[in-house]
């Protein structure tokens, strides 16, 4: 690379800094994850700080978040009320809410910088699931189909502006749909500002754990949750109805 080159790689790396980018983190029990998720993290000059959001963790989560720089925020639990708390301790001026089983492409932070500086108040990634088969791919498929009407969830990784995420008040305290919530929201306060949001190009690698093992009753259970969740049904009731039907699954 020239010298020319390498300035301007410098200067555009500078003023994309500049922007201020802070990630939260919600977490419990994620030693596994984390680290993975922190190095890359740190591999992009675009991020300003880290922050863990820790939902009580029993693992080495917290010392593995403070040991590698992150900081820890703790005592909230469930993961808007995480992500509420790392958002209000943040700086930056762009917040991007990420999963600890997630892992971001290099070029992730640069393409948040470049969406907002084209006027996007906020948005997602689009999701790649670590693998292989007809299950992942077809999930991956079904996200991006729903990303046309602007329909997306937190795993996808939400990027929002901090004036944007204050207007709207956060996410909700609620222990499931809390992030379909917020992105229905920043799309209808998109709408009425005659603006926009982002589905970045940079694949946002994540965990297919949730459905490994039985896919199809994951998509069904899926599908249930959503109709409850559109015909009103409360998402604490929801909420239960989801751990009651995964608890019976861990039985099996």
């Amino acid at each position: 690379m020239s010298k020319e080159k390498r300035t301007a790689h410098l200067e555009e790396s500078a003023r994309a800094a500049f922007c201020g980018i802070s990630v939260i983190i919600p977490a419990r029990n994620e030693e596994r994850h984390l680290p993975r998720l922190l190095r890359a993290l740190r591999a992009m000059p675009e991020i300003g700080e880290i922050i863990v959001g820790d939902g009580g963790s029993s693992d080495q989560t917290i010392a593995i978040s403070q040991k590698m720089k992150a900081r820890v925020v703790e005592g909230a639990r469930g993961r808007g009320a995480q992500q509420n708390a790392g958002a209000s301790a943040a700086s930056g001026e762009i917040l991007w809410f990420l999963h600890a089983d997630s892992l971001p492409d290099s070029q992730c932070g640069r393409q948040i910088v470049r969406a907002t500086r084209r006027g996007a108040i906020g948005g997602n990634f689009r999701l790649h699931f670590e693998a292989r088969g007809f299950w992942p791919r077809g999930f991956e498929a079904i996200a991006r189909f729903q990303r046309v009407f602007g329909v997306y969830y937190g795993d996808s990784g939400f990027f929002v502006r901090r004036e944007v995420w204050q207007e709207l008040e956060g996410f909700r305290a609620w222990p499931l749909f809390e992030d379909f919530d917020f992105a229905r929201r920043l799309e209808t306060l998109a709408r009425r500002d005659n603006r926009k949001t982002a589905c970045c190009a940079g694949r946002l690698r994540v965990s297919a754990r949730r459905f490994q093992q039985r896919p199809g009753r994951v998509l069904l259970l899926w599908l249930a949750l959503q109709i409850g969740f559109k015909l009103g049904v409360s998402p604490h009731h929801l909420a239960r109805f989801y751990a009651g039907s995964t608890k019976n699954e861990a039985e099996r």
